[in-house]
C-alpha cells in the first residue's frame, strides 16, 4: 500500500472518529438542556380552585368552576391565585358549598420537583370551614416543607345558595321589561355539576311560588 494511500485511510478514519464524538456532544447537549428545562408539578386537592397563574385568568371565576388536579409551570418564579371551595353534606338532603375569595400566592419552583398547592389548616367540619373560608391561607408545600405561604384578606364568605342569589339580584332589566335572569340561570345549570344541580333543586323546592 502507497503512502498516499495509509495517509488517505487514516485521514478518513479521523473524520469518522470526529463525527461520532461530536454526534455524542450533541446528545448529551439536547438530554442535558431537555433536564433543565423540565416543568415544576403542582398538585391540586379537590377543595382548590385554581382562579389564574402569573396575572392570567384560568376562566375559574363562575359560579360553577372547573377542578384541576395538576398543573405543569417551568421552573422560576410564579404566582398562583386560588380560592377555598368544598362542597359539605350537612344531613340526608341537605348539602352546601363553602368558598372563599381567591388569595395569591408567591414561590419559586424548582425544575423535577412536585409542589401540592392547599390550604392551612384545613378544616374539618361545615362551622370550621365557614370561619376559615372569611380569611384562609394558602400554601405550597414540597416533601411535606411550606416553602411559601399567603393569608387571604377578612372578607364574609358566601356559600353556594347565596352567592346563586347574590348573582340573580345583580341581573339588569331590559328596555321591553324582559330580564336575562331565566338565562343566566339556564348558563349556570349547564355548567354545574350533578351534586351542585341536586343541591339547587332542593332549595328550589323549598321556595314559596310567587
Amino acid at each position: 500500500m502507497s503512502f498516499i494511500s495509509l495517509a488517505s485511510m487514516r485521514a478518513t478514519q479521523q473524520k469518522l472518529s470526529n463525527g461520532v464524538a461530536a454526534f455524542a456532544l450533541g446528545l448529551v447537549a439536547v438530554t442535558t438542556a431537555s433536564v433543565a428545562w423540565a416543568d415544576a408539578e403542582v398538585s391540586v386537592p379537590e377543595s382548590v380552585v385554581v382562579l389564574g397563574i402569573d396575572g392570567q385568568e384560568t376562566g375559574n371565576t363562575g359560579l360553577f368552576s372547573k377542578k384541576h388536579t395538576t398543573i405543569r409551570l417551568p421552573a422560576g418564579e410564579h404566582t398562583i391565585t386560588a380560592r377555598y371551595d368544598r362542597l359539605f353534606q350537612l344531613n340526608a338532603d341537605d348539602h352546601d358549598v363553602v368558598r372563599s375569595k381567591g388569595v395569591t400566592v408567591r414561590a419559586v419552583f424548582a425544575d423535577q420537583q412536585n409542589y401540592v398547592l392547599g390550604w392551612q389548616p384545613e378544616p374539618d367540619d361545615h362551622d370550621a370551614a365557614i370561619a376559615f373560608a372569611k380569611q384562609p391561607t394558602l400554601v405550597i408545600k414540597t416533601g411535606g416543607q411550606v416553602v411559601a405561604s399567603q393569608k387571604g384578606i377578612l372578607t364574609q364568605s358566601p356559600s353556594l345558595i347565596s352567592a346563586v342569589m347574590q348573582g340573580y339580584s345583580n341581573l339588569t332589566t331590559s328596555n321591553d321589561g324582559q330580564t336575562d335572569a331565566l338565562q343566566h340561570l339556564q348558563s349556570l345549570w349547564g355548567q354545574a355539576t350533578s351534586e351542585q344541580r341536586k343541591q339547587f333543586k332542593q332549595w328550589l323546592a323549598q321556595q314559596p311560588d310567587k
